[in-house]
């Protein structure tokens, strides 16, 4: 039986009505986003000009995947004495941005915290507040676009190639933005007296070289037996077999509905070269950036 006229224009009226749900859902979906996204900039910026910063705090600065948790590990074992169950990292050393931002916690919260307060961010210099001192963690960027790629796949539900994701990388399209911009923007600070940039490598081939210029930037007196602590402590299998006092994603996963998955992977470097192809490695070491000023819609990407 051929359709009626009346039929087909039933057809049609559904079809448009459905285009129209499609599309106003979609503008709903952006307008809850944005909304959420200015709430979480507000906190923020709340928290940041209610916070009254103390000469003796110590934020501790790099893009994902590059040695954030490491390096506030270690700055926890020269504060803390030997403890058999250390609290999770997160309570003693919050994620500064983020957790004003979702107001996990706010100044006067931060305020109750002992001296030295150390706080994780990924943001850039530019977003900090001034008055503290500040350890940049920069990694080899081979090495970050490998595992931040695998880091994609198992907490942010990515489906693509590393070829997929490499395209991403190259054009800031992540979460956080440019590594070239990040890396950029902090060298632009790198002179400043109260600005330490550590390399991640570092910390992996001569450790206790690293974390005694630490101690020496921070102005701290730390024997021997403090610093030997700390090197033994935060090698990557002392640090696997307490893997769940550091993997601060997990409430993030919990939230999310994500099944958690191994937050230390390797605790390597150089291995990224190995996974890409020479053209890619070399686009990678002849790129650079002069770094921008970001503007603070940009600020969203940091807070999620």
């Amino acid at each position: 039986m051929r359709p009626t006229k009346t039929t087909r224009t039933r057809d049609l009226t559904r079809k448009t009505a459905s285009r129209v749900l499609g599309l106003a859902t979609s503008t709903l979906d952006v307008a809850v986003r944005n909304l959420d996204n200015a709430r979480r900039i507000a906190n923020f910026l709340r928290g940041r000009m209610e916070l009254e910063v103390r000469p003796t705090d110590i934020f501790i600065s790099s893009y994902p995947r590059s040695g954030t948790t490491l390096t506030q590990w270690i700055l926890y074992l020269l504060t803390h004495e030997e403890q058999p169950d250390p609290a999770h990292l997160t309570k003693v050393s919050p994620w500064f941005e983020r957790s004003l931002a979702i107001g996990e916690v706010t100044a006067s919260d931060l305020e109750r915290f002992p001296s030295p307060r150390v706080f994780k961010s990924h943001l850039p210099r530019q977003w900090l507040p001034d008055g503290a001192r500040y350890i940049y963690v920069e990694r080899d960027g081979l090495d970050v676009l490998v595992s931040y790629f695998h880091f994609y796949r198992a907490y942010l539900g990515f489906e693509g190639t590393l070829d997929d994701f490499y395209e991403r990388f190259m054009n800031g399209r992540v979460q956080y933005g440019s590594w070239f911009e990040h890396v950029a923007e902090w060298h632009e600070r790198a002179s400043d007296p109260d600005v330490l940039i550590v390399h991640y490598e570092d910390l992996l081939s001569d450790r206790k070289a690293a974390i005694e210029r630490i101690v020496g930037f921070l102005g701290w007196e730390r024997d021997e037996r403090w610093v030997d602590r700390a090197v033994i402590e935060s090698s990557f299998d002392a640090m696997k077999r307490r893997e769940s006092v550091f993997d601060h994603a997990t409430a993030l996963l919990l939230e999310r509905g994500v099944r958690p998955q191994s937050f230390l992977r390797a605790g390597e470097s150089g291995r990224g070269a190995g996974s890409l192809s020479d053209t890619q490695v070399r686009e990678i070491r002849e790129r650079s950036s002069t770094g921008r000023r970001l503007a603070i819609r940009g600020l969203a990407s940091f807070l999620q």
